[in-house]
């Protein structure tokens, strides 16, 4: 389909392309002035016309949009990609100076958008192409300037070969007004614009004689061709010309080539210090016809760098080895030659060496000098070319046995604790902690003890590796509890106050009942020992330090004290105690000390604030359905104030129950919940705010299970033996007796005369002090335990019932806060021995003992506590050198003496 537009071009086509460009100009009037020929082409146009319209082919050309706002106020301008006219926004690569204007101006009165018609910006006539009719307007599109005629698009606008703009297609002249009007031009048509850019990273140093080469990258920016002269100038620092070269240069519109200038430098060019190249062209805002770069021409002379002079220090009597860059600059004298470098150390004259180098050859040399002592701690290397005078110097560390001697570091890693009269043994580790000398070194290391000499080795030193080495002691009388201990080094040292056990009254911890709340009373028991050879008194004190978790603070306060006599080889215990205070949190420091020996240990102190613990926690299979598990929980608040907390109950990660408790200080709680039981072994937990607790809780059979034999006990109530699913004795138990059995009466009795005696023992073991109790401490007491006996008292039924004798002896122990297992000693060692046995849990220390045995005995010391955790220690001395934690034991646990240490563990 053919638009009107079309149809009149194909018409007038032929007319017009048969017009020379010269023509152009005065197209308008010839046109203007052939009517009957006008006429003619009206009348076949309408003829043409209305055959389209009948055949039904007609389809007439939309007119042309409103003008678009986006380009309102803009300036028109040339593109480069196709010399078409736009508007500046729409012109992505411009020359220089892209703007059109009218011809005769100079470029001043430039063509600019208003409302939607390219007008003159000065007279604000419109611009058209041939007549009044064909105006210059905007539209939506690429390119945006158009041609049209009562609202059709007839041509688009370029610049031709003249630099006059003209339509595309008829080549009729772009004027201001009407046809008569002045031409609009593009006085940049012919202009060109060289822009210059040294190549700055390409340029070398030479020395006089030599080529210098300087490369530059010129491009044409703009929109003509031209041929220039392009000038390199040699300028010193006053910008003084010193030499030049000059290149002629011809390049197209938005060409680029690279010219590479070639500079023979002359022994007068060392003054240079800048290379300037200029295009013969006009310069524009965007394009630069002129470029400098920094350059370095040198006399025509040998240069010497040193190059590792910051990576060498050498021991003194090594030999010192100095690396340097020789390089030759210039052609002067001509061809290869041998230059002299002379070598000297602290201004003497070491050696001289020829370097053969032609001109801009480089060359790596060594030069080398045999150091001594004399030389440390460094010395200034100088190396000078005889042909420049260039001279480089570098000053470097010689180490001497001055240096190697400050690094050396003395540190003290171990020492043991003697009696009066024993050596004390003091191990020290010897190395150096800054210069490290290539070669083995010897250096004195001395023990001082209270100031005076004691020991001192010889101790070698080779390279980074530190030795380990004993100084002894031989002590004195007097020497206790502690002396001044110095390890000294030709470098640093360090210092100790070991204990020395003197002859006098020994100490030793015992035990001490922690952790416990402010305001409580803190108790220690320590064992006071005359180890001396006559009756004497003294001033026991226990003293505590808030500085404990402090290495830099000392903080010592007395806290409680007694006069205690013993005769010669006499042995006490004595139990000390005082009231906790707010600064006593969180940690204390615990001493008892005598006027010859002290034992610490530490003591955690808790605040105030309420604490929820969970001393116990069971999840017990619920005998009225196997699919259900009783889940409980006794939680008491052990802190000094009341509190309200959220108690939580998860079965694995799954929290199951929820309970808000409220408790006064040492109130208990017992929580119970019963839940759907799990299908395997759970992992049941109760969270306070402050702890969290677990044990396993039993799963149920699998339910598929069907008719397949199962190894668990029948839920039958004839089949139990007296006891639920789960194992918790039933109603029928308690209520009735076995015919086989003991009488439920006697056993009643003899339960009850157990209650009285563990209601009075552990009265006794809590606070042997205050036995026997009064009526509210023992109705404080009593309450705490109720739980636990009730449960001990089913189970000890059960087992008589069933005559199980081990199982009863089993419950009675439970009664008494004692577990089922048993705690033995045995020496497998071949001689006579004695050691300590400590037995503890978080509350309490259950067992303290010092055994002597024979080569192999065996002995039993007792049951073990009935906790879910507890820890057994053993030793000569220091009881927690073998320490080991054990929860959820059921057996008996042993502490074997052997050749290879002390072992602990579970027996089974």
């Amino acid at each position: 389909m053919l638009s009107v537009a079309s149809i009149t071009g194909a018409v007038e086509g032929p007319a017009k392309s048969g017009s020379t460009r010269g023509e152009r100009k005065n197209r308008g009037g010839a046109i203007g002035g052939s009517s009957h020929e006008l006429d003619r082409r009206r009348v076949a146009v309408l003829v043409a016309t209305v055959l389209l319209i009948g055949a039904g082919l007609f389809v007439a050309a939309p007119d042309i949009a409103a003008a678009d706002d986006d380009h309102e106020d803009e300036y028109v301008v040339v593109r480069f990609a196709d010399d078409h006219i736009v508007t500046e926004s729409v012109a992505d690569e411009i020359p220089p100076e892209p703007y059109v204007s009218v011809d005769g101006s100079d470029g001043d009165d430039r063509l600019i958008v208003d409302d939607g018609m390219v007008v003159d910006a000065n007279s604000g006539e419109q611009i058209v192409a041939g007549s009044e009719d064909n105006r210059v307007q905007t539209i939506s599109g690429d390119p945006n300037l158009v041609v049209s005629t009562d609202g059709y698009v007839n041509d688009t606008l370029v610049v031709n070969d003249d630099g006059l703009i003209e339509t595309s297609e008829e080549g009729i002249t772009a004027t201001v007004g009407d046809e008569d009007g002045d031409e609009i031009i593009f006085e940049e048509a012919n202009e060109a614009y060289f822009n210059v850019s040294i190549l700055d990273d390409e340029i070398d140093d030479v020395g006089a004689g030599e080529t210098l080469t300087i490369p530059v990258e010129i491009t044409n920016d703009g929109y003509g061709t031209d041929e220039e002269d392009v000038l390199l100038e040699i300028l010193d620092g006053s910008g003084n010309v010193l030499g030049s070269v000059d290149e002629e240069l011809s390049l197209d519109r938005g060409e680029t080539t690279t010219l590479e200038f070639e500079y023979e430098t002359e022994q007068d060019d060392r003054e240079a210090e800048m290379a300037e190249v200029t295009a013969d062209t006009k310069f524009s805002a965007t394009s630069s016809g002129i470029d400098s770069a920094d350059i370095t021409i040198h006399s025509a002379e040998t240069l010497v760098t040193i190059t590792d002079a910051d990576d060498i220090a050498p021991a003194a009597g090594d030999e010192l080895e100095i690396t340097a860059e020789v390089e030759r600059f210039g052609n002067d004298p001509e061809g290869e030659q041998d230059v002299l470098v002379e070598f000297r150390v602290d201004g003497t004259h070491v050696s001289t060496e020829a370097v053969t180098l032609g001109p801009g050859d480089s060359s790596t040399e060594t030069f080398t000098y045999q150091t001594s002592e004399d030389d440390a701690p460094g010395v200034t290397a100088t190396l000078t070319s005889q042909d420049g005078g260039d001279t480089a110097t570098a000053d470097v560390d010689v180490i001497g046995q001055a240096s190697y001697n400050e690094s050396v570091s003395a540190e003290i890693i171990d020492r043991n604790y003697p009696d009066e009269g024993d050596d004390l043994v003091i191990t020290g580790e010897v190395g150096y902690t800054g210069v490290v000398p290539d070669s083995p070194q010897e250096h004195r290391i001395q023990l001082f003890v209270d100031g005076e000499v004691a020991d001192e080795r010889t101790i070698e030193l080779d390279g980074d590796e530190w030795v380990e080495s004993e100084f002894t002691y031989e002590t004195q009388q007097g020497d206790a509890p502690r002396v001044d201990v110095e390890l000294r080094s030709p470098g640093t040292g360090d210092t100790a106050r070991p204990l020395v056990a003197g002859s006098g009254f020994a100490v030793d911890i015992q035990g001490i009942v922690e952790p416990v709340n402010v305001t409580d009373d803190l108790i220690t028991t320590a064992a006071i020992e005359n180890t001396g050879d006559i009756d004497g008194e003294q001033d026991v004190r226990v003293r505590i330090d808030r500085g404990v978790d402090d290495p830099g603070t000392t903080d010592h306060h007395v806290r409680d004290n007694r006069t205690i006599s013993l005769e010669a080889g006499e042995r006490t215990i004595e139990r000390f105690s005082f009231r906790t205070r707010d600064a006593d949190v969180p940690k204390i420091e615990v001493a008892v000390i005598s006027d010859d020996d002290e034992d610490v240990t530490n003591a955690t102190v808790r605040s105030r604030n309420a604490r929820f613990d969970v001393p116990e926690l069971s999840a017990d299979r619920d005998g009225a359905s196997d699919s259900e598990i009783e889940l409980s929980a006794a939680i008491n608040n052990t802190g000094l104030e009341p509190d309200e907390q959220y108690v939580e109950f998860v079965l694995d990660d799954d929290v199951v129950h929820i309970d808000r408790v409220h408790l006064e200080p040492w109130e208990e709680r017992v929580i119970t919940t019963t839940v759907e039981a799990p299908e395997d072994d759970s992992s049941f937990s109760v969270v306070t705010d402050n702890v969290s607790e677990t044990v396993t809780a039993a799963g149920v059979d699998d339910p598929d299970d069907g008719d397949e034999p199962s190894d668990e006990p029948s839920t039958d109530d004839s089949d139990t033996n007296g006891e639920s699913a789960d194992g918790e004795p039933t109603d029928d138990d308690v209520g009735d007796e076995d015919e086989g059995g003991v009488p439920w009466y006697l056993f009643v009795l003899g339960v009850l005369g157990v209650v009285s005696s563990v209601l009075a023992l552990i009265a006794y073991r809590n606070d042997p002090d205050a036995f026997p109790p009064d009526a509210a401490s023992v109705k404080e007491r009593a309450s705490a335990t109720v739980a636990d006996i009730r449960r001990e008292l089913i189970a000890i039924g059960i087992a008589a019932r069933n005559g199980d004798t081990a199982a009863v002896m089993a419950a009675l122990k439970g009664l008494v806060g004692l577990g089922p297992g048993t705690l033995i000693v045995q020496n497998e060692l071949p001689r006579r021995t004695t050691v300590r046995v400590r037995c503890q849990t978080a509350h309490d220390t259950v067992l303290l003992q010092d055994l002597e045995l024979d080569p192999d005995e065996r002995r039993a010391l007792g049951s073990l506590p009935n906790v879910s955790q507890f820890k057994v220690g053993a030793g000569v001395e220091d009881i927690t050198a073998h320490e080991e934690v054990f929860q959820e034991i059921s057996g008996d646990i042993g502490v074997v003496l052997r050749a290879d240490g002390i072992l602990i563990a579970n027996l089974g």
